[in-house]
């Protein structure tokens, strides 16, 4: 499994004009292409529009990456090109059980940056012990994490939540457990909010 996050810096007030554009054109478009899995939309705490993609494979999320950037210049003013984008391929990972998308569903994702990975092995130990605690908690929907493609020593995890109270909750807990484990590693959120759109293939 691939991911691809992009942010767009400032964006988060035309969150409410893009959704429906992104539902009803975007959606379909994504679904259309061989490999998609899942997306999700939130305009963040933090003020920007984020993208969160789900891809069988690297290459699938790069033979779809021109035809979905037309789509949004063609109809998303302002959005064409991302102010970040991280993309690599998803290691630890659960899911409670596949998320519909009706129109009136939506989840609260928090997604965090982490720099200073090192070595995999006590990564990999880390990354275990706090996805075990998130399963065991109340409102916990699913939680990815990636280590980036182009710098192995940066990362994102990405928790999906039924409610804020919730995946806050998770968020402390598991940050406990990161500090007790790999205290080098500096973990911040880079987003969190209500999902705004939310499709799964």
């Amino acid at each position: 499994m691939h991911i691809m996050i992009s942010r767009y810096a400032g964006a988060a007030g035309m969150t409410a004009e893009a959704a429906p554009k992104a539902q009803q054109g975007l959606v379909p478009l994504l679904r259309a292409q061989h490999g998609f899995l899942g997306y999700a939309v939130l305009g963040s705490e933090q003020g920007d529009i984020v993208s969160v993609s789900f891809w069988e494979s690297a290459t699938a999320a790069a033979n779809s990456r021109e035809k979905l950037r037309e789509w949004v210049m063609a109809n998303l003013s302002g959005l064409s090109e991302p102010t970040e984008r991280f993309i690599g391929d998803v290691g630890p990972h659960a899911m409670v059980a596949p998320q519909s998308d009706r129109p009136d569903q939506s989840l609260y994702c928090i997604v965090r940056k982490a720099e200073g990975l090192s070595d995999k092995a006590l990564q990999d130990e880390a990354r275990n012990a706090m996805l075990a605690a998130a399963q065991k908690a109340p409102g916990f929907l699913g939680i990815y994490y990636v280590r980036s493609a182009e710098n192995p020593s940066q990362g994102v995890s990405v928790l999906l939540c039924d409610t804020r109270e919730h995946a806050a909750a998770i968020h402390e807990e598991t940050m406990e457990i990161s500090k007790r484990q790999q205290p080098h590693v500096n973990v911040r959120v880079a987003a969190s909010g209500q999902t705004a759109v939310l499709a799964m293939a």
